[in-house]
């Protein structure tokens, strides 16, 4: 009950996006009512996505051979393109079910491809999507409610058989760290066959809503940028440039660290050698003996307070791959380095190739935190914040009602999907962790949840060792 009040305290109702409050679907949108329509092929409370590819095969296939540099690659449109062309069109009533003969809300053309690493692979596939205009440039539209922007990912959980994990902890992310992409659920139809249940999500980039980086160039500013760190992949939808940095942390785990913003179209060879330079200088100074001295200090480069609740959330969920994939840092023009959470698609005990256990840490030796967590300082503030948010957002109660009312929210449509889906695929190994259908996963996640945070409890105290002195006395003065 106290988590309830608390969750209506913080999520006012409405359909669209404001500035400083974040929409959480499942608590404001319209709940499952049942529908009298007669002959439809679908019929739900959630948004409708319908999908025309007028006979194309969507490329983005993951192909057997690798390129020179052992990279994978992906299948082509039949012209060669990453991408084809296709239509889509959205259907969002207020007030009432969507079908796919309902006048769209959104009708436009759009470039679709398969996207993702391991998911490719998966038998319900994820893609991207990029919107145009009659002109076939790119067309900034509002989505389900949220920011206008011409890049987008349509999410299909296969591996996640809960259906909750990315929409969950993207959403408790963006209450505690400023920003983290919007979501919302939908249901997808292809080429006239149902798809199933899918998450709508803002891709990580520039735009209405998002991060809002700055793109004007002032003097030895230069320019707000996004990069990302990841295994060195294709890029179809827009090239990333490589950039080489001062510190090998990054490069000794064979990841690449590239400028996802500014895109291609904007960015000069100027300004990416400025942004190397800068982030380079920012890396100089972390892995340096003055990494925590009043003048050179980690704190004068980084917003200290987000880079802990990034470590927080994905320590919590022992989300193994933040900090090495899927891991983005961002500067706006004037401001410092803040991190944004993504993909969560392999957290809770969810890892493909092994269990992940309620003991240990994942983060703490991660990227930049193998010296933040050398500071005696740092570490003492991380704690304290655990503390503070394990009475809000992290508190079982809250988590506990939160997979519920999401589940709740979604009703029939879990169903929809799960007869779409074989739920007895298995794509986690040992095959003996594979859940057997949704209610089995969902029992599973909350029980891990519920060990997870007592563990935590427990011992997230020892985190302190790594800012002993006797194991920093060649950094630490």
């Amino acid at each position: 009950m106290a988590m309830a009040m608390l969750a209506a305290a913080l999520f006012l109702p409405g359909k669209y996006e404001e500035q400083g409050k974040r929409i959480h679907q499942h608590l404001t949108a319209r709940a499952e009512e049942g529908c009298s329509c007669q002959g439809s092929l679908l019929c739900t409370h959630l948004p409708l996505v319908v999908i025309d590819t007028g006979g194309q095969e969507i490329p983005g296939k993951p192909l057997e051979e690798r390129d020179w540099f052992g990279q994978a690659r992906y299948s082509l449109a039949k012209d060669g393109s990453p991408a084809i062309t296709a239509r889509i069109s959205v259907m969002d009533k207020e007030g009432e079910n969507n079908h796919p003969s309902d006048t769209p809300d959104i009708a436009t053309a759009c470039q679709i491809r398969i996207r993702g690493n391991s998911s490719r692979r998966f038998p319900k596939l994820s893609y991207s999507l990029r919107l145009l205009d009659q002109e076939g440039d790119n067309q900034k539209l509002s989505v389900m409610g949220m920011g206008a922007h011409h890049e987008w990912v349509l999410y299909g959980p296969m591996l996640d058989k809960t259906l909750v994990r990315n929409y969950m902890w993207y959403n408790i992310a963006g209450e505690i760290m400023g920003y983290a992409p919007h979501v919302r659920f939908c249901e997808v139809m292809l080429d006239g066959q149902y798809q199933g249940l899918y998450l709508m999500t803002e891709n990580i980039t520039n735009g209405g809503g998002r991060l809002h980086l700055n793109m004007n160039i002032k003097g030895a500013e230069g320019v707000g940028y996004l990069l990302r760190c990841d295994r060195p992949t294709q890029d179809e939808m827009g090239s990333l440039r490589n950039i080489y940095t001062y510190s090998e942390r990054v490069s000794q785990t064979k990841q690449n660290i590239s400028i996802r913003y500014p895109g291609e179209g904007t960015l000069t060879q100027e300004m990416a050698k400025n942004i190397e330079l800068d982030y380079s200088a920012f890396e100089k100074a972390l892995f340096s003996y003055d990494y925590n001295t009043k003048d050179y200090g980690y704190w004068h480069w980084i917003d200290v307070g987000n880079f802990i609740d990034y470590f927080l959330i994905n320590e919590f969920t022992k989300n193994l791959d933040a900090g090495s994939y899927s891991t983005y840092i961002y500067k706006e023009l004037g401001e410092k380095y803040r991190l944004c959470v993504w993909d969560f698609n392999n957290s809770c005990d969810n890892y493909q190739e092994q269990a992940s256990g309620l003991e240990g840490f994942s983060m703490a030796e991660r990227a930049w935190y193998f010296m933040l967590m050398k500071d005696g300082e740092f570490v003492e503030r991380l704690l304290g914040r655990y503390r503070e948010l394990r009475q809000g957002v992290l508190a079982e109660e809250y988590l506990m009602e939160y997979i519920d009312g999401t589940l709740a929210y979604l009703g029939p449509a879990v169903e929809r999907n799960s007869r779409r889906w074989d739920m007895g695929w298995e794509g986690l190994s040992p095959t003996g962790r594979n859940p057997g259908s949704h209610q089995e996963a969902v029992g599973q996640m909350k029980e891990w949840l519920e060990g997870r945070g007592r563990w935590l409890d427990e011992n997230i105290h020892t985190l302190r060792h790594y800012a002993h002195p006797s194991r920093n006395k060649v950094y630490n003065h």
